[in-house]
């Protein structure tokens, strides 16, 4: 069974939604269907759906589960999480908020503004529990002067720090690191590389230049342009800036 309405401009409460927390919604067109003991709300054209704490925007956005635990969005879909400061875009996204985990598909990007981080992935999973980011294929981290991408890589937001593998590379000011796996500590500037560690450091200064391999499993510190800290004069990747 399905039941249409055309709906311009005005909002719907969902209410608590079993998880304590009001929802509110708008779209040009609602319906909805039953099936397996269930009812999915399908909204369209300019659909919002908004709480306290998150905002949602899509083409088409469902609302399903016993309790409209499980949220899903296709097209243009922007998400606003306002406690944690982080907006995120893609294509399509399905949020369990039983389980607090949210899964954005296709040209991925979220910005941390609190942090000042930009990524962008073609997969994204938001772990809402532990804070936790998870991303897969053309994955892109951008941090002020340094720039990370590799297949895939998780991201701790309380502890700062981002594991990549995937034929990793880390840019930092003109300095390049690779190695089968890097470790990048956002919050104090470090980087740990393990295995397979490719160039060496090079450091200059007036009188002489030394150049120093780097050892795996090495943790390297940022140093200052004027220390010019070399792995290999690799620019960034093309049309990423710094």
């Amino acid at each position: 069974m399905k039941s249409k309405a055309l709906l311009f401009g005005i909002f719907f409460t969902l209410g608590a939604l079993g998880f304590g927390e009001e929802w509110t919604f708008s779209a040009q067109q609602v319906s909805s269907r039953r099936g397996g003991g269930e009812t999915t709300t399908v909204l369209e054209g300019g659909a919002r759906v908004e709480s306290e704490s998150m905002l949602i925007l899509a083409d088409t956005i469902e609302l399903g589960g016993e309790e409209n635990e499980s949220i899903a969005g296709e097209g243009g879909v922007d998400l606003l999480d306002k406690e944690e400061g982080l907006s995120i875009r893609s294509q399509s996204f399905e949020y369990d908020r039983r389980a607090k985990l949210i899964r954005f598909r296709q040209q991925v990007s979220l910005i941390d503004e609190e942090e000042g981080i930009v990524i962008r992935c073609e997969s994204l999973d938001f772990r809402e529990e532990d804070d936790v980011v998870v991303m897969q294929v053309l994955v892109r981290l951008i941090k002020e002067e340094t720039i990370c991408r590799g297949e895939f890589a998780t991201y701790s937001r309380e502890d700062g720090l981002l594991e990549i593998s995937g034929r990793p590379e880390v840019w930092r000011n003109d300095d390049v690191y690779r190695a089968q796996r890097i470790t990048v500590d956002l919050e104090n500037d470090e980087i740990l590389l393990q295995g397979a560690v490719a160039g060496s450091l090079t450091t200059e200064d007036e009188d002489e230049t030394t150049v120093e391999e780097i050892p795996p499993n090495e943790t390297v510190e940022s140093q200052s342009s004027e220390d010019a800290a070399s792995a290999e004069s690799t620019a960034p990747p093309q049309g990423e800036t710094r």
